[in-house]
């Protein structure tokens, strides 16, 4: 009871939820260099960035120290780190005695919903070679425009190879 109000009390003066509180102190079971890529992430290259979350930090935190290496030798292998999902099947897989490097390696290396690869266009560029009526409507529209636009230039480039 006396923890749990302590943790209510640092909460309340540092404006944090007695939650967010919890999920600090338990960051404090995190080996070095998962802690690092918590507080101040890795950057891998110029263009990627690996930065470990909290919630599948906390995850992480539970597993033995040998696990925690052994995830943390993954991570520095695969150039990724675990989401929170992966991070609760890896632990359940450490919990069961079955979590080996291998195993880490096909967890890390599934694709994760938000690391798909996207393209960037310069915005003023596409709007300014869009009919007006277009832009405004919903960006769907926008984006199947320009698909079908493609799709009638392509057939229109394979039509004139073709002559």
């Amino acid at each position: 009871m006396e923890k749990s109000l302590s943790v209510s009390i640092v909460g309340k003066g540092s404006n944090d939820s007695r939650e967010k509180v919890r999920r600090y102190i338990r960051l404090t079971e995190l080996i070095p260099e998962l802690l690092k890529l918590v507080d101040d992430g890795f950057i891998k290259d110029r263009r990627t960035f690996l930065f470990l979350g909290i919630t599948t930090a906390v995850e992480l935190s539970f597993l033995s120290k040998d696990a925690q290496k052994l995830i943390w030798a993954a991570i520095d292998y695969e150039q990724t780190v675990p989401n929170r999902a992966q991070a609760i099947r890896i632990r359940n897989l450490a919990e069961k005695k079955k979590l080996d490097f291998d195993k880490l390696e096909k967890i890390l290396c599934e694709e994760k919903g938000n690391q798909h690869d996207r393209i960037f266009f310069n915005k003023q560029k596409i709007e300014s070679a869009l009919p007006p009526e277009l832009l405004k409507r919903d960006k769907r529209y926008v984006e199947e425009y320009i698909i079908e636009a493609i799709k009638k230039y392509r057939r229109l480039e394979n039509s004139n190879l073709t002559m």
